[in-house]
């Protein structure tokens, strides 16, 4: 794929203090004469023949018949696309302390867009596959995007060692060209004369997507060197855009939703001013609506069923939906100098959904997988780097260094799982509805759990053997850092 990008952007941002408020507002400017690009094409009409070149030389005769009725014509296309759009934001907000120990912050956004289904220079109206039938009108720039915020911050008790925190927002982003961009490619001049290669279309109803942000959390100093804090974070995300895959087009609408929820707890202090520690841990669900593929607040490739979008079987886990994290890190200045740093990460299994050739969910005993119903492996690994600053002088200093990666060379897989069921190492007795394994020809492995179709996919070299692609085998490297 082609992408050609030309940004420009004037953005002006004011502030004043007055009495007990500090107001602000500005406004966010950003010019993009040139987004466009290209998906795969064929410059001219491609003929496939049934046989390879040598055939053909041995048999001559062959190739005028095999050209009348045996090859496969590809037309030529235009997998071009070109743009030229503006984005506005304007904001104003204050920040407003009523009391020594209470702050309340409010505002509000406004974001809009120009010629943003303009592509080609030509509307959604020139869009050869409106005579499908299956939309009404075509699609206009959103102007309702007003975003509100509040958030408060109030300190307790005379002590001053404990805050707590809330807020609430709406955040809007929209359309970025990956979801539908063969709508704008279906507008160009190839594609008029021609009729477009995949015909697509977007929903009149356009909304851009936004979402609903709340959290809220207390901060406690327990002690001059030691602080901890804990923080509920709700995001609901809204008007995500998805496609509909009818027989006559696909037609992309902007209806999806998704929800996350997190609780994240930190600690952070430092021991005798020579080892210091950070530790967070969040625990959060995250779900979607989707076919095969689920994203927060994104782009998901679209719906099994276009008559039915909101299928029980099509709401599940989204890719982002980590049960459990851990992340501790430490610094420790160790006896001689020298500076020991360790980074431990842990994280529980991502989901994955199997799928058949064909873009579908698998039916697995005659009942048909739900979204991102899998899990692949916990990741973790650790990272340590030692060093051993040396001051040259007042001004130089000398630090050579050695980094050591993950530390226990632990194979990690992640959610990097075979999802297509025709690709399995261990085939399959029917790709329609799968009942057993068949690693002979008898094929006498009844299917009795999913976990018996979890196959790790190979790639990016295979470092530990097939299915490791997140992360990377043991590794170190030493370097020198010089600091003037």
């Amino acid at each position: 794929m082609l992408r050609n990008q030309e940004k420009y952007q004037l953005r002006y941002d004011v502030s004043h203090v007055s009495g007990a408020h500090t107001p602000r507002f500005g406004v966010n400017f950003i010019h993009e004469p040139v987004l466009s690009g290209a998906l795969s094409a064929n410059a001219e009409t491609l003929v496939t023949f049934p046989q390879d070149p040598v055939y053909y030389l041995a048999n001559p005769t062959q190739f005028t018949t095999d050209y009348q009725n045996g090859a496969v014509f590809t037309p030529a296309s235009d997998g071009s696309f070109s743009q030229n759009v503006q984005r506005l934001g304007l904001y104003a907000e204050d920040s407003w302390r009523l009391t020594p120990s209470l702050t309340v912050n409010y505002g509000l956004r406004y974001d809009t867009t120009f010629g943003l289904f303009i592509a080609s220079g030509r509307s959604q109206a020139f869009n050869p596959a409106l005579s499908t039938g299956l939309v009404d009108g075509i699609p206009h720039d959103y102007r309702k995007a007003f975003a509100p915020r509040l958030g408060i911050a109030k300190t307790l008790g005379g002590s001053q060692k404990t805050v707590i925190r809330a807020g609430v927002g709406m955040y809007y982003n929209d359309l970025a060209q990956n979801g539908w961009v063969t709508a704008f490619q279906s507008v160009n001049t190839w594609s008029i004369i021609n009729g477009p290669t995949k015909p697509s279309l977007i929903d009149p109803n356009y909304h851009t997507p936004y979402a609903l942000h709340a959290t809220a959390g207390v901060q406690h100093a327990i002690n001059a060197n030691w602080m901890f804090s804990a923080d509920y974070t709700r995001e609901t995300g809204m008007h995500g855009y998805r496609d509909y895959p009818f027989p006559q087009a696909s037609v992309f609408r902007s209806d999806n939703r998704s929800a996350y929820d997190g609780m994240s707890l930190h600690l952070q202090g430092n021991i005798a001013h020579r080892v210091n520690l950070t530790a967070n841990y969040t625990l959060s669900s995250a779900k979607t609506w989707g076919c095969v593929l689920g994203e927060l607040f994104d782009y998901v490739n679209g719906v099994c069923n276009p008559n039915d979008a909101f299928a029980p079987g099509d709401y599940g886990p989204s890719g982002e939906d980590v049960r459990h994290r851990f992340v501790i890190a430490g610094t420790f200045h160790v006896p001689a100098g020298f500076v020991l740093s360790l980074l431990g990460q842990a994280e529980s299994a991502r989901p994955f959904t199997l799928t058949t050739p064909d873009g579908t969910r698998a039916v697995v005993n005659g009942v048909e997988t739900t979204l991102d119903d899998m899990r692949g492996s916990p990741y973790v690994q650790f990272d340590m780097r030692v060093s051993r600053p040396v001051q040259l002088g007042e001004r130089w200093a000398l630090t050579p260094f050695a980094e050591f990666f993950n530390l226990f060379n632990r194979n990690n897989p992640g959610a990097f799982y075979v999802t297509d069921i025709s690709a399995f190492p261990v085939p399959v007795n029917n790709l329609a509805n799968a009942t057993a394994l068949c690693p002979t020809p008898a094929c006498n492995v009844p299917i009795t759990s999913l976990n018996q179709l979890r196959f790790p996919a190979g790639a990016l070299g295979d470092f530990f053997g097939p299915g490791t692609t997140v992360g990377i085998p043991f590794a170190a490297q030493l370097g020198v850092k010089l600091s003037f």
